[in-house]
């Protein structure tokens, strides 16, 4: 009987993980949607002051403001992280580089995160990839405010 359910357990996580990855939105999907890369121009009009918020795959809410010295504090609400019920926050800067992305580092306290996006927008959202030449790229969403 145990192993049945846990055969059952199995089948009902994998099919969870592979429905997150197939659903998730791609870089082809935006190019076939009409997204537009941002231009270096249109980032430092875009970045600097900005309010962030982004949603990790695991389902956190994380928060920060761009601040103009490139520095940031970010927040968590952890809410995709099994092992906590505790809010976090992070230092950590932001910049754009020289090939037209938007790079931030994150002080956890329990990691470091690190990451480059070029940055897309499709109507009034926005969208963070990995990369422009591997249409498979999985497509974050960010929100800009002010």
């Amino acid at each position: 009987m145990r192993t049945v359910l846990a055969a059952i357990l199995l089948v009902c996580a994998s099919s969870q993980v592979l429905g997150q990855q197939s659903s998730a939105l791609r870089l082809s999907d935006l190019h076939a949607g009409g997204a537009t890369q941002l231009s270096k121009d249109e980032l430092h009009a875009l970045l600097p002051g900005a309010k962030v918020e982004s949603r990790t795959v695991q389902g956190s809410t994380r928060l920060w403001e761009n601040v103009a010295d490139g520095s940031l504090l970010a927040s968590s609400d952890n809410r995709g992280d099994p092992s906590t019920t505790r809010n976090a926050t992070a230092r950590g800067t932001w910049q754009l580089a020289d090939n037209g992305t938007y790079c931030v580092l994150l002080e956890w306290k329990r990691k470091t995160e690190q990451w480059c996006r070029f940055i897309f927008k499709s109507g009034d959202k926005y969208f963070a990839v990995k990369s422009t030449s591997d249409q498979s790229s999985v497509a974050h969403e960010l929100v800009f405010s002010r």
